[in-house]
């Protein structure tokens, strides 16, 4: 396989690997796979991938499938996909997406379950793609808090985003969430916070900054360190993210120094750069904020894992917007091994995970 991105990396308990290339070269095999269906076209983009066989597979669907029909053609097609590469199908409830806990109770008893069943830490595989941040985060932390899997791999599909001017007046203008925002911590990344310390946030930044700066300022925090989306997806997508960081920077008074550029699709990099911003100065209570993009958010996770101090917050909006959103036809996919399963996994065939510390 030729990537046109690859990267690897060990730390702590973790090795990571992530590789970026056209979707249909993508190899993804494991014991689980998990499924989301949505109304965003990309959504079906992993059934381009070269799956192999799984031992169970469910397709999450959450209550509001939208006004366009789409969804429903993208139930059909996800449904009949995992028939034909897994031996059993879980029925996941269709829930509310704001129904955090009979979702973290139904994730939770997928992957424990596949687990019993196999008598072993198993291999799961996520389609992080239509997934919302905070349940991509929160299997990330009780996959390895509970010791339940030696290897997740998550996959993201890029897309193509509607085309829209960059927000440099911080307007209050939605791109993909509708209403007021409140703050959520990612159970089992809650990190410890000093109520003798400041607060200082860090927080990955996209399109919505007007929201965002509402969100932050809430935290009346000490500093601020933005990590922006550099490169982007597209041309595009990278100018006008980079024109909207720079205008919530001027609002936040955050100095050129505390900007951390790393690659739309960068996990390896985004935790590496969090890692070091927390390493470097522990005189804060240090906030995650997952404002950015999805593989940003699980860069975080990641450094949520190995900083038990680090807060992970993610934040939920009364409602999101529904949009097409279709594949590029490239896909990120990221390998995330438990080293302390006990043993790693050896059928890594497409990616080699021989990491370096970094």
């Amino acid at each position: 396989m030729i990537f046109s991105h690859l990267a690897t990396g060990r730390r702590g308990h973790l090795a990571i690997a992530e590789s970026r290339a056209e979707t249909a070269t993508h190899a993804l095999s494991g014991d689980a796979l998990l499924l989301v269906s949505s109304w965003e076209r990309r959504c079906t983009e992993i059934c381009t991938a070269q799956l192999g066989s799984f031992d169970t597979a469910a397709v999450l669907r959450f209550a509001d499938s939208g006004k366009s029909g789409r969804r429903a053609s993208h139930d059909l097609t996800l449904l009949e996909r995992v028939r034909k590469v897994a031996t059993n199908l879980v029925d996941l409830p269709s829930l509310a997406v704001h129904d955090f806990f009979g979702w973290r109770d139904a994730l939770a008893d997928f992957i424990v379950t596949t687990r019993a069943r196999l008598e072993r830490p198993i291999d799961l595989v996520v389609d992080m793609t239509c997934l919302p941040k905070y349940y991509l985060l929160l299997i990330l932390g009780f996959c390895v808090k509970i010791g339940a899997v030696r290897a997740i791999t998550f996959f993201y599909a890029e897309g193509r985003y509607a085309p829209a001017g960059a927000n440099i007046a911080l307007a209050a203008d939605h791109a993909f969430t509708q209403g007021e925002w409140t703050s959520f911590p990612v159970p089992y990344l809650e990190g410890e916070l000093n109520p003798g310390r400041k607060i200082r946030v860090l927080a990955s930044v996209g399109f919505e900054t007007f929201q965002a700066r509402k969100f932050m300022r809430a935290y009346e925090a000490e500093r601020h360190v933005l990590i922006t989306p550099n490169p982007g997806f597209t041309q595009e997508y990278e100018a006008r993210s980079d024109a909207e960081a720079l205008a919530l920077a001027s609002n936040l008074d955050v100095p050129p120094e505390e900007m951390v550029r790393a690659p739309a699709g960068g996990v390896v990099e985004t935790s590496a750069a969090i890692i070091a911003a927390l390493d470097a100065d522990d005189r804060f209570n240090d906030v995650g904020l997952c404002l950015g993009t999805k593989p940003h958010a699980l860069g975080m996770g990641i450094a949520a894992q190995l900083r038990p101090r680090f807060t992970l917050v993610c934040r939920l909006p009364e409602a999101y917007v529904e949009s097409d959103t279709p594949a590029l036809g490239h896909s990120w996919v990221y390998i995330i091994e438990d080293l302390s399963a006990g043993y790693a996994r050896s059928n890594l065939a497409h990616v080699d995970l021989v990491a370096t510390d970094t």
